[in-house]
């Protein structure tokens, strides 16, 4: 279908570190309605914050994202942000191609108000901002554009589905988190010991054997968690809950591995 626009407003950004990720916030920050997101992946902790921010206004926010890039991405921030009471879906739909090869939502585009299209190659992730070379349009008055962006956003939505909350486990039930390698868990339970180590990442041991499960929060997430309230002494005496996606590494065994300081608090 052609379409025809007079007249448009189109800002361009281009990474690594050239405004996009603050671009968009700006954007987020002055949404009055409502956000549309169809994104492959959504690991960003700036931009997700603005989401929660945009939604604790008042603001209606919708998060569509591949269901298999979110599930196996043990960054992705789908769970995060349901938690915080932010409409979120996966899309699984895709087409096949014989048993071996299926097609993804490889959309990158979010839709404000109706009235401002975020788009390009740019995924809401660090790499995008810090790493890869990539691009992002801000296009505004491009009526008939924007409306084909939230018809296609809007026939997604409605072939997607909502996910399943992560199953609750015993960290010391080995037997039972083997069930569920690969997979988004939440564990709770009270460390046997923790430490950091001489590259500030932080390790909390559930058990003293080679198999048994280990958390692991990279450095640059031990620098955002001193920033809170959180007392790592409380890890000496405390139950913890820890969320993320279970691996069953060959040399290390079970573990959780992240840089997200969401994903540990103290139960109270």
């Amino acid at each position: 279908m052609l379409l025809i626009i007079i007249s448009l407003s189109v800002q361009v950004f281009f990474s690594p570190n050239g405004g996009a990720r603050d671009a968009i916030i700006k954007e987020l920050a002055g949404a009055k309605k409502e956000i549309n997101i169809a994104m492959y992946i959504l690991t960003d902790r700036e931009l997700s914050n603005a989401l929660i921010s945009a939604k604790d206004r008042g603001v209606k926010v919708k998060i569509l994202l591949d269901a298999k890039s979110a599930e196996e991405i043990g960054y992705s921030k789908h769970h995060f942000l349901s938690e915080r009471k932010i409409d979120v879906r996966l899309d699984n739909t895709h087409r096949t191609y014989g048993d071996k090869y299926e097609g993804i939502m490889h959309n990158k585009f979010a839709i404000i108000d109706n009235k401002t299209l975020i788009t390009g190659s740019y995924n809401w992730t660090h790499s995008a901002e810090e790493l890869n070379n990539e691009n992002l349009l801000i296009i505004k008055d491009a009526e008939e554009l924007i409306n084909k962006f939230e018809e296609e956003f809007l026939k997604l939505w409605e072939d997607s589905k909502n996910f399943k909350k992560p199953a609750s486990l015993d960290p010391y039930n080995l037997r039972g988190l083997k069930k569920h390698v690969e997979k988004w868990v939440v564990i709770s339970g009270k460390p046997t010991g923790w430490n950091l180590s001489r590259s500030g990442h932080l390790f909390i041991d559930f058990g003293e054997e080679k198999e048994d499960f280990t958390f692991v929060l990279w450095k640059e997430g031990v620098e955002e968690l001193k920033k809170t309230d959180f007392n790592l002494e409380d890890l000496n005496k405390r139950e913890i809950e820890i969320k993320g996606k279970l691996i069953d590494h060959k040399k290390y065994g079970l573990e959780i591995t992240t840089s997200d300081p969401e994903a540990i608090r103290i139960i109270e």
